[in-house]
């Protein structure tokens, strides 16, 4: 399985100096969920994304590493839950970022939020530094009252090749179910990412 994991072992204070080498680029973020009632799930999240629809995100809790990936491309969305060794896979659409945040977009919307701060009607969006282009220092989207906030922590450089980023093809070897299994109306909420098992 491909994995980011080195970001989940260096410091945690903000750090804004971008990396040289060849690697693709990561962002590590600090990633606060909110379900209407107030902050319930914190993590990091490594996110690395390209236009229009290609990310790969890892889900980083604050014990135990990895605990979640996504990553989808060309209208395809692998999702996995490392613990469990089960890839959910589907069509790119809302039901995947909402099963594991509750705000509901399709990857090529999150792509675009994370670029240009521009998301679907229905959902309000709040984007702050960088460029536009580029991946932002804070990024707020919000479904209602349920809302997903991203604050860089650091850039870091990925020892992979990116054409193996994005691409929503599952791992090799893992137990491979419907993306409609993870979403959230199966057990009525989003699915407790970054939360303790």
């Amino acid at each position: 399985m491909l994995c980011l994991l080195t970001v989940a072992c260096s410091r945690t204070h903000r750090n804004d100096r971008v990396p040289t080498g060849a690697g693709p680029l990561i962002v590590v973020y600090k990633a606060v969920i909110d379900d209407g009632h107030g902050p319930v799930r914190g993590a990091k999240l490594a996110v690395w994304a390209e236009r229009p629809d290609r990310l790969h995100a890892e889900l980083i809790a604050p014990v135990g590493g990895v605990t979640f990936t996504i990553d989808a491309g060309g209208g395809k969305v692998c999702i996995v839950d490392v613990a469990e060794a089960i890839a959910y896979v589907g069509e790119d659409g809302p039901r995947a970022i909402e099963a594991l945040t509750g705000v509901g977009l399709s990857v090529a919307d999150a792509v675009t939020a994370l670029f240009d701060g521009v998301v679907p009607p229905g959902l309000t969006v709040t984007r702050a530094g960088s460029a536009m282009g580029s991946l932002p220092e804070s990024l707020r989207i919000a479904d209602g009252t349920r809302s997903l906030a991203l604050d860089r922590v650091r850039f870091e450089r990925a020892n992979t090749d990116p054409r193996k980023l994005g691409t929503g093809v599952p791992p090799a070897n893992l137990v491979v179910l419907p993306i409609d299994r993870l979403a959230p109306e199966a057990s009525g909420e989003p699915h407790p990412v970054g939360a303790d098992r």
